[in-house]
């Protein structure tokens, strides 16, 4: 995991940095043989849904990377990350749908959302998420799904926000995590 987050830490001190570089350094990271990531992050510790684990928060705040875990069968609400994501499956298989606003305003915080698409991820996919994509992830197969998230922002203390598939309304959100790792 050290050399993971070095070498995300390098990739993000060039002019480069962003989610294609960062999609690289993590299927590198994800093809290496072994259990690498800490069993301690792989654990829900009773929760019904799942945990989040930061494991990396630069002191700039451009750079964060959470180890998640799902429940089997669980699936997060529909939500944005205020921010573009970089998401490695690490074990299980995960399914992401996208959604896209159709009407509204933003100003309100309602607007329809329509399913764009949806994938299938299993351990050792790779997917970058847009700055701006609004999505729901399930964890697959009766079985707990794990997954390293990197973003473009300090994730813990970016705004973000969940959307009512049946009425459109969008509302403020801060997910439960674990106690952060601070540089």
């Amino acid at each position: 995991m050290t050399e993971l987050i070095d070498r995300l830490r390098a990739v993000a001190a060039t002019t480069q940095f962003g989610p294609e570089t960062v999609r690289e350094v993590m299927a590198n990271a994800l093809a290496e043989d072994g259990d690498w990531l800490d069993q301690a992050c792989q654990q829900r510790d009773g929760d019904p849904v799942g945990k989040a684990y930061p494991l990396y928060r630069a002191a700039d705040g451009r750079l964060s990377m959470l180890a998640v875990v799902f429940a089997p069968g669980a699936t997060t609400p529909v939500h944005n990350h205020g921010a573009w994501a970089v998401v490695g499956t690490y074990r299980g298989r995960e399914r992401d749908t996208w959604y896209r606003r159709l009407a509204g305003d933003a100003a309100s915080s309602r607007g329809q959302l329509e399913e764009v698409t949806s994938q299938v991820s299993p351990a050792g996919t790779v997917t970058v998420i847009p700055d701006g994509t609004i999505h729901a992830v399930e964890a697959l197969d009766g079985q707990e799904a794990v997954s390293l998230h990197v973003y473009g922002t300090d994730i813990v203390t970016q705004p973000r926000s969940t959307f009512d598939l049946a009425t459109g309304i969008e509302t403020p959100f801060s997910p439960p995590m674990s106690e952060p790792d601070h540089e």
